[in-house]
């Protein structure tokens, strides 16, 4: 246990400290002595005279040095008085733990004794309630004293422990309810030593590790619900790329075979036949419808982007859907980008490209502008245009007929994102999409990892934003 209880009495080095003082002083007493003898008076008168002024001149100092070192040699006189009237002490080394009502338990108790007696032995007590149990057993009351002053011996669980220093006459008591006093002398008590789980680590320890369990717990309830709808969207995009696949290679393909024969057959018709303007019309909306099942496929097919190249995603919206010069577009991005994962990047792209052709088909604004905006803790993407707004009939319920808003919104709901749309008369729109960090990116703490693939990302985005003029950084 490393410590130890001392009952009373004062300890030998002190002892040793006294004797020291003591020879000290005696030393000095002699040498003020020496010092006296040699400034007294001897031979004739005029010696005499001149030597007593000269020890006269002396003699307060000395007369100091000796009443200082008086009071020393009576001092270290009384401490070594109350050495020799305090008698032995006991202190304990090792102390088992608190403990009662186990009696076929035996624990280890350990100690020394300083300035014990030849023939002196320890009788230990271990107190149960209010009585004291001589210790280990009633016809084993004595401990011994090793030739090094220490002792040791084993006792049953208590309370308290106590040791007594006793003579070779003494007969112990084998249960008390107050340590005998006559023939002892000395005593020493102490309590038991506290099992671990009352000591006040234990409790802070429990706190600690429940703090430690319930965030493991909750760590591995993300983990789960992360790699959980990991699979979801691996397995939507999976359905997405095949209905893709068939209707690109059934409808679509449809489509432009039955338009490729119509173009054939009005390019036999006449010149001045006068069903050929309304075939050339038939054409023009075949085309139109073409070109916008392209666009669908296309957004129902990955990005197959890389995650750190988004803006550039959104730019080449503009040639997918046909965007008119007089439509001022731009794409700005504030932090530094990090990596997204693979399914959060083509919902992102999806409700972003939805939300762009929505603005550019319904809000007759001149200005689309698209903001990425990349924190540690979240992804925002804000669509904004200056066009009519929308009307609150629709924000509330929607249109007929069409599900822009509500499949926007049910894609976030589903990613776990949040979103929200801002519209006014003279205002415009905003549609605002937030992504936590944990859905969003590869991982929440990356940022020194990626950080010299986002420099170099940087530089090259920089060089290409110089030629383009589309990509603005913050």
């Amino acid at each position: 246990m490393g410590w130890a209880h001392r009952s009373f009495g004062v300890v030998t080095d002190r002892r040793g400290n006294a004797r020291a003082i003591r020879t000290g002083v005696i030393l000095a007493l002699r040498g003020c002595y020496w010092m006296m003898s040699k400034r007294s008076p001897v031979g004739n008168d005029s010696r005499c005279a001149g030597k007593g002024r000269a020890g006269a001149g002396a003699g307060p100092g000395t007369f100091a040095v000796f009443l200082i070192s008086v009071i020393l040699l009576g001092g270290c006189q009384a401490a070594n008085e109350g050495l020799t009237q305090a008698g032995p002490t006991i202190e304990f080394t090792t102390v088992p733990a608190a403990g009662a009502g186990n009696p076929e338990k035996l624990s280890s108790i350990r100690g020394r004794v300083i300035a014990a007696q030849p023939g002196q032995q320890i009788v230990l007590y271990a107190r149960g309630g209010t009585t004291w149990w001589v210790q280990p057993f009633a016809n084993q009351p004595f401990t011994k004293i090793q030739a090094d002053a220490t002792w040791g011996n084993s006792t049953h669980p208590g309370a308290q422990y106590a040791a007594l220093l006793v003579g070779p006459a003494f007969r112990p008591p084998l249960t008390t309810e107050v340590l005998p006093t006559e023939g002892v002398f000395a005593t020493a008590i102490t309590q038991g030593e506290l099992p671990f789980w009352r000591k006040w680590w234990f409790a802070l320890a429990c706190v600690i590790g429940g703090v430690l369990t319930v965030f493991g717990f909750y760590r591995l309830r993300l983990y789960q619900l992360t790699q959980k709808m990991n699979l979801r969207f691996e397995e939507r995009l999976g359905e997405r790329m095949r209905v893709a696949q068939e209707l690109h290679d059934t409808l679509l393909q449809g489509v432009i075979s039955a338009s490729m024969q119509l173009h054939v057959a009005v390019e036999q018709l006449p010149a001045d036949s006068p069903a050929h303007p309304a075939l050339g019309r038939i054409l023009q909306l075949m085309g139109q419808v073409i070109e916008e099942g392209r666009n669908t496929l296309r957004g129902l097919r990955s990005s197959g982007d890389g995650a750190d190249d988004m803006e550039h995603t959104f730019l080449r919206i503009r040639e997918e859907v046909g965007m008119d010069d007089r439509t001022a577009f731009r794409v700005v991005v504030e932090g530094s980008p990090l990596p997204l994962k693979g399914f959060v990047s083509d919902e992102v792209h999806s409700i972003g490209r939805e939300a762009v052709v929505n603005a550019l088909r319904h809000s007759g604004g001149s200005s689309i502008e698209v903001g990425l905006e990349y924190a540690a803790n979240q992804m925002r993407v804000l669509i904004r245009d200056n066009g009519c707004g929308i009307d609150p009939k629709v924000l509330r319920a929607g249109r007929d007929g069409h599900f822009g808003l509500s499949g926007m919104r049910e894609r976030a709901e589903k990613m776990g994102a949040k979103f929200r749309v801002l519209s006014g008369a003279s205002a415009g729109t905003e549609i605002e999409l937030a992504i936590p960090g944990h859905i969003a990116f590869e991982s929440p703490s990356s940022n020194g990892r990626w950080a010299w693939l986002s420099k170099l990302y940087r530089q090259d985005t920089g060089e290409r934003a110089r030629k383009t003029g589309n990509v603005r950084r913050k």
